[in-house]
């Protein structure tokens, strides 16, 4: 086996320090945390003089659906068995307002109303609920996506 040089990479930029540049290697991101863990802990990183404290990465595996929604409220995502870490929705509908509701059966009165080509997006704070959708006329579109953890 030969004696390789040292090596030094061009760029020791961390990511977040420099958010227009991510460099492709090694792997920048936190190192996942164990299934269970809490996910409320933090990981300091220091370079130089720069220590930054974080929130630990949290990863999604996100699933999406498409599903057809008239005038009668039905349930289109259950409550998670663990954690939902990401929800989003999108009105695909022609001209049909979508109306969401949390826990509840849907109405033309909830709370959320998609108007057409509305995008929502829970990623921060997002709720755990049953979830229940009612269109305003026949033919509407539920385009939905979420990702869940065990928890």
């Amino acid at each position: 086996m030969r004696n390789l040089p040292p090596f030094e990479y061009l760029n020791q930029r961390m990511p977040w320090g420099v958010p227009q540049y991510v460099p492709p290697s090694p792997n920048n991101l936190p190192v996942r945390p164990e299934p269970g863990a809490a996910p409320n802990t933090t990981q300091t990183i220091s370079s130089g003089q720069t220590v930054d404290t974080r929130e630990v990465y949290r990863y999604a595996s996100v699933v999406t659906v498409s599903l057809n929604v008239d005038t009668t409220s039905i349930k289109f995502l259950d409550a998670p068995i663990g954690k939902r870490n990401f929800l989003g929705f999108r009105n695909a509908s022609a001209t049909q307002t979508l109306y969401i509701d949390f826990n509840a059966q849907a109405t033309t009165g909830a709370w959320l109303a998609l108007s057409v080509g509305t995008i929502v997006l829970f990623d921060t704070v997002v709720p755990q609920d049953d979830l229940y959708v009612i269109s305003s006329a026949a033919g509407g579109i539920l385009a939905y996506a979420y990702s869940t953890f065990p928890g």
